[in-house]
């Protein structure tokens, strides 16, 4: 066959004749003759020196022509399997196989059972290694396609990967494939990992064999990495005793550090200055590399001359191992962080007499030859750090003489190595890869620790260290620091310290504003260089864009600092809003939001987020930022007005979140016409195209409603409940759940109203603000809330509670039988599925529901289900807030009727007499519930007493007995307790 392979013509041409040839003769390969052979071995040879992929992008003819490869060549002639094998490893990709075929036409499988009988038929070493390395590459990613070689595919690897085969080369070959076929395969190799975890433990511990370092060091690297797959895919694996496990990974961590000549010089590397940076610790030397460490595995024999730092084989080869154990360590923290929480020490320094003289995951980073391991060992760091809060919690750095180290003190003083060496990793490093890793480590640290039991001053020092890098030349690096001064900015637990160190005026400015070549700007505080970083329209966008999120930080945590800046501020936000880039006015807005949210709450208060079952109550008189009213005034005029016509949809949601934020007495000293603006804008809003405006239209509309100038507007009371009743149905979860909370806000303003009304002893009902025709609406609108989505049912119920409080007895008496009902058996499904927040909101929203004097309970056949259903709950919720909501609804009915027959009177009260005897049993609830059972024992009480106050002398002679139970318990309740006789009922203090 001629083959002129110099364009993609050409060699399209070559592969559709090669699939021809093959596909000719694979009908009968198991009886190919030796011409054949020799033509097929033409083929694969021309094949084999092809780049194929080079030349065409058509991927289905590369599979078709492996396919027909496959099924051509006779697994049993040796060197032709080896040559499909060779074929397969160089154009195989694995994406492929399931990406192009069907699932029931993937090649994988034919593949896979080409490759096993190639290599059962195979002798010669090479030729197998040929094999097993096709199969590492087919299996990688496919674990899980091919389930049902999984049997025969251990057969063959697992004793090739054991440590007992003293041939290298098909052991790390095999140990390839294993590793290979563990990756994405998840539950369907389950049961099998935990062999394939033993085989790598196995290798590890087996060591460097003498005579064969270079492939004993290939072994090992490999293990490592089948190990980290393993360990990812089944995170169940790692359990005590891990010590020795943690131990072996350890050596492999630090594999020949120490050894002469390892790291790298940086005695010649200029250290960056740092302003105001007064380090208290002892600075740290290379003698913590341990380089006269006598540890077994850190030899002290070099193959390196003096002076040779070059990246040779030999130390290519360890920081290999060095690498896929810092890999396998991290899937390990992955896996189970807090099996790793008594081994830190192993990693990292904690400034002990001992720990000083080993090597940390500080030495890579300073001093490993090879970049890729030292941010490696940073990422593992970070990893470790990331999630420890509660851990971290315990740290106390304060130094106590004892003889006796507790816990508290040994992360306190990892806690203080870590910043100490992060901050001298910060200053001396000067790779910027490596860098911004350093930057996210510090990042996290900052995050997780709690420096509310730790010495002042560890903030300020970051603070001063990363200030040097906020002009680096690289964005990355800058956006990274911005990333880092938002953490210190949001660290509430030293705010006095941030506060102060957001007045220093300490950055210089030349490089944005040097007036002449004799005149440099004098040093700013770090808020006046993000303005000015903002306003500088030639820097980077995405830079910019970290600006303002560091300026949101700020505004949430030291506004009082920021305000002074706010006619800057405002021009910048005026300018930003007309940018091109949609991220800038993104940006720009979320601030505005977040200078609104600030400004309308004290600095210190706990400033939630949007809590999905809360009645946000926005108090007429509270201590409001100056001049308040003027910004929210000029705000509206201005970038409100622009933003609403914003293109972006996020842009315009930021929008109602700002108004969200309007205080009620700010909004009632407005002028009508900002007002009207406002609503109408939200009001708009609610039916935006976008779902995300929608769901913030609905959360501001629910904010609204409860202001009392606007509870008394019909119009908006119509218009409000239209727009949150249409989104209830909307397809989208997040919409339906801020409409959801919304439309219970509405109704709880309803029962505001209806209770304002009842005390005024106006003429006017409830019903003056929505038609018959709403009412029905809504009700039908918390019925479906109420079966959607768990996160949903909470508010949909509360919806329902108030709803049925304020029902005329018109409406009830027409519906008793109908949604009301439905309402009862809604309730009813709440009270015994779903979430615990779900649970205790039904057994609210009934007893709001049950404090309706007209409502038909009683002599309606819903009446004892629905009471069955909440002295269920009394008895045996887990939950203590179930229990208590459902004996608050059991004592809401004022009259004795409403309780149903005598039996349904007398099991509600058995109900309560024996929840009152077992009060101070935590039985199967958490320790958790413990600081409710004060209130729950309360609340029994008083609806005992209830109870009690409304038997008929009828009830009397069935309910003795638990009467006199429950005097007994009222011994140890040391409280008052309604004690009933046949013929009084009077008052006994338990003494």
């Amino acid at each position: 066959m001629s083959t002129p392979l110099n364009n993609k013509a050409a060699v399209e041409a070559f592969l559709q004749a090669a699939a021809n040839f093959l596909s000719t003769n694979h009908s009968n390969h198991f009886h190919n003759s030796d011409g054949v052979n020799d033509k097929l071995n033409v083929v694969l040879d021309e094949l084999l020196t092809t780049n194929v992929v080079t030349f065409t992008n058509n991927e289905k003819d590369v599979l078709d022509l492996l396919v027909t490869a496959c099924k051509a060549i006779n697994p049993g002639n040796e060197q032709l399997a080896s040559k499909g094998s060779k074929l397969l490893f160089n154009f195989s990709n694995k994406n492929q196989f399931i990406n192009i075929y069907s699932s029931r036409n993937s090649p994988l499988e034919l593949f896979i059972s080409f490759l096993i009988n190639a290599y059962s038929n195979t002798t010669q070493l090479s030729y197998k290694l040929d094999i097993l390395r096709a199969l590492s590459k087919v299996l990688f990613e496919n674990g899980g396609n091919c389930q049902k070689y999984h049997v025969q595919l251990l057969q063959i690897l697992l004793p090739l990967a054991h440590p007992n085969n003293l041939e290298l080369s098909s052991r790390r070959m095999a140990i390839n494939c294993l590793g290979n076929l563990c990756v994405k395969t998840g539950n369907k190799l389950q049961g099998k990992y935990q062999n394939i975890y033993d085989i790598c433990l196995g290798n590890l511990n087996a060591g460097i064999r003498e005579g064969d370092e270079n492939s004993s060091l290939k072994v090992l690297s490999s293990t490592l990495r089948a190990l980290q797959f393993v360990v990812t895919e089944d995170k169940n694996i790692l359990a005590e005793p891990f010590g020795a496990t943690i131990e072996t990974i350890k050596n492999y961590v630090f594999f020949n550090v120490g050894s002469k000549n390892w790291f790298i010089d940086r005695t010649n590397i200029t250290r960056l200055p740092i302003n105001s940076y007064n380090k208290s610790s002892v600075p740290w030397h290379h003698e913590k590399a341990n380089i006269h460490s006598s540890h077994s595995w850190m030899s002290s024999d070099s193959e390196f001359s003096d002076g040779d730092y070059n990246q040779t084989r030999k130390n290519n080869d360890d920081s290999r191992i060095r690498l896929n154990a810092l890999g396998c360590l991290q899937s390990m923290i992955r896996a189970s962080p807090k099996l790793l929480y008594p081994y830190w020490n192993k990693f990292l320094p904690d400034a002990r007499p001992l720990s000083s003289m080993s090597p940390s995951l500080f030495t890579l980073i300073a001093h490993d030859p090879i970049l890729t391991v030292r941010i490696a060992a940073c990422s593992c760091i970070t990893t470790l750090i990331d999630g420890s809060k509660q851990f971290l919690t315990v740290a106390n750095d304060r130094e106590i003489k004892s003889s006796f180290t507790s816990l508290s003190a040994n992360v306190g003083a990892i806690v203080r190595e870590l910043h100490s060496e992060l901050i001298e990793a910060l200053t001396d490093e000067h790779s910027s890869a490596l860098l911004i890793q350093l930057l996210k480590c510090s990042t996290a640290l900052i995050n997780n620790s709690a420096y509310e039991r730790l010495s002042s001053g560890y903030l300020s020092r970051f603070y001063h260290a990363v200030l040097v890098l906020i002009s680096h030349k690289e964005t990355p690096i800058r956006i990274a620091v911005l990333g880092l001064l938002s953490a210190i900015v949001d660290c509430r637990a030293r705010y006095e310290e941030i506060a102060l160190l957001l007045q220093e005026q300490i950055i210089n400015l030349t490089n944005f504003d040097k007036q002449s070549s004799n005149e440099i700007p004098a040093p700013v505080n770090l808020l006046i260089y993000l303005i000015k970083l903002i306003g500088n329209t030639m820097e980077p966008s995405s830079l910019r864009i970290a600006g303002w999120g560091l300026l949101c930080v700020c505004a949430r945590m030291h506004l009082s600092i920021l305000c002074p800046l706010w006619p800057q501020l405002n021009i910048l936000i005026t300018s930003d809003l007309k940018n091109d880039d949609v991220n800038i006015r993104t940006a720009s807005m979320k601030f505005l939001e977040e200078y609104a949210k600030s400004a309308a709450a004290p600095e210190f208060e706990d400033q939630n987020s949007f809590e999905d079952e809360a009645i946000i109550v926005h108090p007429e008189e509270k201590l409001l930022m100056p001049g308040l009213l003027k910004w929210w005034t000029d705000t509206l005029d201005n970038h409100i007005q622009m933003s609403s016509f914003d293109t972006c949809h996020a842009v315009r949601a930021l929008t109602c979140d700002s108004l969200y934020h309007m205080p009620y007495a700010i909004f009632s000293q407005l002028p009508p016409e900002r007002a009207l603006y406002s609503v109408t804008l939200l009001l708009r809003f609610g039916s935006d195209e976008s779902p995300n405006v929608r769901a913030s239209a609905c959360r501001a509309l629910g904010g609204f409603i409860l202001f009392p100038h606007l509870q008394e507007d019909t119009n908006f009371a119509t218009d409000m409940a239209f727009s949150v009743i249409q989104n209830m149905s909307d397809v989208n979860l997040l919409v339906r759940l801020r409409s959801s909370w919304a439309l219970g806000n509405l109704c709880d303003a309803l029962v505001l109203i209806s209770l304002r009304n009842s005390a005024q002893l106006n003429s006017g009902t409830i019903l003056d603000f929505l038609t018959d025709h709403m009412w029905i609406k809504i009700v039908k609108a918390g019925l479906a809330g109420s079966n959607d989505n768990d996160k949903i049912r909470p508010n949909a119920v509360r919806t329902l509670g108030s709803l049925m409080r304020i029902s005329p007895r018109e409406f009830l008496t027409k519906e008793q039988t109908g949604l009301v009902k439905d309402v009862v058996m809604t309730l009813i499904k709440n009270f015994e599925h779903g979430s615990l927040k779900i649970r205790w909101n039904a057994c609210y929203a009934a007893a709001n529901m049950l404090r309706n004097q007209d409502f038909p309970i009683g002599f309606n056949h819903w009446t004892s289900p629905l009471y069955d259903s909440l002295t269920k709950a009394v008895r045996s919720a887990k939950n203590f807030k179930v229990r208590i909501n459902a004996c608050l609804a059991l004592s809401i009915p004022t009259k004795r009727e409403n309780f149903g027959d005598m039996k349904m009177f007398c099991k509600i009260f058995e109900a309560i007499v024996l929840a009152l005897e077992n009060v101070d049993s935590m039985g199967e609830s958490s320790f958790q519930e413990f600081k409710y059972q004060e209130q729950l024992r309360l609340q029994l009480l008083e609806t005992y007493q209830h109870l009690v106050l409304l038997a008929t002398p009828q009830d009397q002679l069935y309910i003795q007995s638990f009467v006199q139970r429950a005097s007994i318990c009222s011994a140890f309740n040391k409280d008052k307790i309604v004690v009933m006789t046949q013929d009084s009922v009077f008052d006994a203090q338990v003494p």
